[in-house]
């Protein structure tokens, strides 16, 4: 009792810009002297040209430390910021070839790095990133696993190191395959989480042979909720499943989330994707889409802004909106007459017709309005994830009158 009131009391809880400048000073003290312009609007730090730290997870990590605890958190962060010094092309091939490591992450994460790229560059911006696709949501990337800190290589292997994305992904598996096994601790009956806690716990869902040993009743299905938290049930234990989800939801808060998928392994060890099979189970995992979805669309709305105004593009850009109606909770893309928009998939949309009084506004789910209207929808030709459409006119009153009646 009185250690939470004291960490009540004395905790730092600094706000956004307070604790960017924290960062800030953090890493001058630790030795960065590379250029670091802080991003108010996006919450991050821009170092030297052209890398950008994102200071969300940071931030979450130093806030939900204990009391005491907080310098070490912000110390591992900026730790990270050294890896831009050259750390990761020291010594020959030889030398970086076992610290090879496979690392899972969300393809909206690389989708924002683009988003970067075409803001500050222009459409005609390279595509530098290398990661090979395991489903809609994940893909496999490769990091080098230094002493004091891990380096995700987005763009790939370096030329120097002579071999392919496959290849060094292949090898980068064999590595963290060849590092000795732990139990998959249980979490509640039935659901057991891995317990490496080496920055690769999401990583070991690339070993199918570890996952299969944990001992669920039937077919292991896995849920990487974050990078740190990899969790596994039987395929038929609803309730293992149930708290799975429940338990994501809590953790996706703190940062650092991968995928809302309920994954399996398929008869040749590839990562798969499976339905869950009730009703009850689908609505959970609906909600936790929602929340990964709230997140992404808001960061990609704020790139595609800057895209737009530093190349006059004159496209409103709309946002993911979530409600919660008791039990139900969904989500809303408002779609104006008039204005051309970037519209979010949604599961439900907002047709706005503005009048002299108040707005005419008619809702109706995204199913069923695409047989009806959906020829006025484009798919974003830069291939965004999560996927946005391109409005082209607005639905004509006749077609109002149909969806009126959905």
């Amino acid at each position: 009792m009185l250690s939470t009131l004291l960490d009540k009391w004395f905790k730092d809880t600094p706000g956004n810009d307070a604790f960017a400048e924290r960062f800030i000073n953090a890493a001058r003290r630790s030795g960065v002297t590379r250029p670091l312009t802080y991003d108010a609007e996006l919450f991050r730090v821009q170092v030297g040209e052209g890398s950008y730290f994102n200071l969300h997870n940071a931030h979450r990590a130093y806030v939900d430390a204990p009391r005491g605890k907080q310098q070490q958190a912000l110390a591992q962060f900026v730790r990270a910021l050294h890896a831009g010094n050259g750390q990761d092309q020291q010594g020959g091939w030889d030398e970086l070839r076992p610290l090879l490591r496979p690392v899972i992450r969300n393809l909206s994460q690389l989708e924002q790095i683009r988003l970067h790229a075409f803001a500050e560059k222009g459409w005609d911006a390279p595509d530098t990133l290398q990661y090979r696709q395991l489903t809609e949501e994940c893909v496999e990337l490769i990091a080098i696993d230094h002493a004091e800190h891990m380096v995700t290589r987005q763009e790939g292997p370096s030329p120097e190191w002579g071999v392919s994305l496959h290849e060094a992904l292949d090898i980068a598996r064999r590595n963290l395959r060849g590092i000795d096994p732990v139990d998959f601790v249980p979490l509640s009956p039935g659901l057991f989480r891995a317990a490496w806690a080496d920055c690769y716990d999401s990583s070991r869902a690339l070993l199918p042979e570890l996952v299969n040993r944990v001992p669920v009743g039937g077919r292991p299905v896995f849920l990487l909720a974050t990078r740190d938290l990899m969790m596994v049930a039987g395929e038929d234990d609803e309730a293992a499943q149930s708290a799975m989800f429940d338990i994501a939801l809590e953790e996706i808060k703190a940062g650092r989330a991968i995928s809302p998928e309920l994954l399996c392994h398929d008869d040749e060890g590839r990562i798969t994707v499976r339905q869950p099979a009730t009703a009850e189970l689908r609505a959970k995992q609906h909600r936790l889409r929602l929340s990964f979805r709230q997140d992404a669309y808001q960061a990609q709305k704020q790139l595609l802004e800057r895209v737009h105004a530093a190349q006059g593009i004159n496209v409103f850009v709309a946002s993911f909106l979530v409600y919660a109606s008791g039990s139900d909770v969904f989500s809303i893309a408002s779609w104006a007459q008039g204005v051309d928009a970037s519209l979010p998939r949604a599961d439900h949309l907002a047709l706005v017709v503005p009048t002299d009084d108040e707005s005419r506004i008619i809702r109706v789910p995204w199913e069923t309005a695409m047989p009806i209207i959906g020829h006025l929808l484009e798919p974003d030709p830069r291939h965004l994830h999560p996927p946005r459409y391109l409005t082209r006119g607005f639905p004509a009153e006749d077609l109002l009158v149909q969806l009126e009646g959905r």
